[in-house]
């Protein structure tokens, strides 16, 4: 994700932070005061060693303590999904970022193409410990999804890439008949910076 750290940027806010390493790696590379909230205690005492401030509490709760318009960029990966109404707090998390601020997200992609095969061929729907029907997770993306999410709450997508692509022949041979069609589920989450218009 690193990549889609914008340059030039001097406060960061992880949501999700855990231990703090990707922070640690964005400090360190781009030289910012890093800010991380998780809701898990141990994981904040060792984000601790790390980042400016770490804070435990989850988002909605921590939200009245964070300064407005202080930070160039927050940083929500594989954390938005995991929300109630991961619309509200893009919308809330507006008045901490500074004018022309970024959200840098990775978002699990519902329409990936082992989740397809899962719902389509198999006729199930398995929540999982991990992945992208993880049983924490309360919302469900596609990639026009989180094209919307930012938009439509005053944001402008900057950049948005696939990630963990698929191997399967299967679906290169169908995305081929379909003429690029489902090219979209090639991709396992898809990464996005969007700016703050």
């Amino acid at each position: 994700m690193l990549p889609f750290i914008p340059n030039r940027i001097k406060r960061t806010l992880e949501f999700g932070c855990s231990d703090g390493n990707f922070s640690k790696l964005v400090k360190e590379k781009f030289n910012t005061e890093s800010w991380g909230i998780d809701i898990n205690e141990s994981c904040i005492a060792n984000a601790k060693e790390y980042l400016d401030r770490a804070i435990c509490g989850d988002a909605d709760s921590v939200l009245d303590e964070l300064p407005q318009n202080y930070f160039d960029c927050v940083i929500c990966n594989d954390f938005l999904e995991h929300l109630t109404y991961p619309d509200k707090f893009i919308a809330k998390i507006k008045k901490h970022i500074s004018p022309g601020g970024y959200i840098v997200a990775s978002i699990p992609n519902v329409r990936s193409w082992g989740t397809f095969v899962l719902y389509f061929y198999r006729k199930d729907w398995k929540y999982t410990d991990s992945g992208v029907l993880d049983y924490t997770h309360f919302r469900f993306f596609t990639k026009k999804n989180i094209i919307d999410l930012f938009q439509n709450r005053g944001f402008t997508i900057e950049k948005i890439e696939g990630l963990n692509p698929t191997r399967s022949a299967k679906f290169k041979l169908l995305n081929i008949v379909l003429f690029g069609f489902i090219s979209d589920m090639r991709y396992l989450q898809y990464a996005v910076r969007a700016k703050l218009i």
